[in-house]
């Protein structure tokens, strides 16, 4: 860049020196609004811990949500497909949703003290791209059969 002193500015000099400030505001531009897109996109994409109610609202977007087993709903069957599994869960709020999942049924999955599952609603069901279980602790189950042979 050139800088202009007072003494030998000429329009030559002050046209050069504005246009080569408009490309470098546009660069800057051009710059500042491809980050501020790529964050919308990045913000868009992160999973928010909801319940089944507020993921019904916002279709299409991923939702993580709490809940536990509804005993007896469990549907799964290796020998016609492994990789389908379904289940009824009750969020937080006491709302009960089928959810369907892309995967085997976990070990213990009965057992489980709370779930976590994060996917998206379509239709009436709910639809688990992955899932954690909180299983029981097996000091809580030490802590029971020692209350046991107490008692006796």
């Amino acid at each position: 860049m050139r800088f202009i002193s007072k003494s030998h500015c000429t329009y030559s000099d002050i046209k050069q020196t504005v246009s080569y400030m408009k490309k470098t505001h546009i660069i800057a531009l051009i710059v500042i609004a491809a980050a501020v897109g790529i964050l919308i996109t990045m913000l868009g994409n992160f999973s928010t811990y909801s319940n089944f109610t507020e993921a019904a609202k916002t279709t299409g977007r991923t939702h993580t949500v709490i809940g536990h087993y509804v005993p007896g709903t469990a549907q799964y069957d290796p020998k016609v497909n492994a990789n389908s599994f379904s289940f009824v869960m009750k969020d937080e709020n006491g709302v009960e949703r089928k959810v369907i999942s892309n995967t085997e049924k976990p070990q213990d999955f009965e057992r489980s003290e709370q779930i976590q599952i994060k996917g998206h609603i379509e239709g009436n069901a709910f639809i688990a791209t992955s899932m954690q279980l909180k299983c029981p602790s097996k000091y809580q189950d030490q802590a029971i059969q020692n209350s046991k042979q107490a008692s006796r």
